[in-house]
């Protein structure tokens, strides 16, 4: 909880002095597919996910995510739904500092009993597209007011609408990694 307050208290800071900066060209509005592949309570696990965001009112978003793997060993499928609403801050013409609440629902089923959780999540976050190719992103995140999350990705762009990325995520159950197709428009 100490490094949330000591984040917070960084972005603050860092946000009232760049609020006047310029907007950057990142784009907020895509899809995309994934393959998934890691470990969950250190069982191997894969899946698939599609994901995608809006942008709107010029500098907010909104995000839907849905994964769903399954724990190769022990036959267990475990789903995840997850929506968003963020805000982002140009800090730059390539680079921008963004946050999001959500709310996340997980249900887990072993073929004979299924569980449920869900939680509200909050994250902070930079991305950047340093040349017109590459763009990259990093993020911190806690979800149901306790659990800390990290994730990171880097994609190539193809051609201005198409990319392909690599992410991870992490934390205190899972390290996730992934492979993803995004869509921008």
């Amino acid at each position: 909880m100490k490094k949330l307050i000591a984040l917070v208290g960084f972005l603050s800071f860092f946000l009232i002095g760049t609020a006047a900066a310029a907007e950057s060209k990142l784009s907020y509005s895509h899809v995309a597919v994934s393959y998934i592949d890691g470990d969950i309570v250190d069982l191997d696990a894969d899946g698939f996910g599609i994901r995608g965001s809006i942008g709107f009112a010029s500098s907010w978003f909104a995000s839907a995510e849905y994964n769903a793997t399954e724990i190769d060993d022990a036959d267990i499928d475990l789903d995840e739904l997850t929506f968003d609403v963020g805000y982002h801050w140009g800090v730059g013409s390539k680079t921008d500092l963004f946050a999001t609440v959500g709310y996340t629902f997980f249900e887990i089923d072993d073929g004979n009993n299924s569980e449920n959780a869900d939680g509200y999540d909050i994250n902070f976050g930079v991305r950047g597209k340093p040349v017109d190719q590459f763009e990259y992103g990093v993020s911190v995140g806690y979800y149901d007011g306790g659990d800390a999350q990290y994730a990171g990705e880097a994609r190539y762009q193809f051609s201005e609408p198409v990319s392909v990325g690599i992410r991870y995520r992490s934390n205190d159950l899972l390290d996730l990694w992934g492979v993803d197709l995004r869509y921008d428009f």
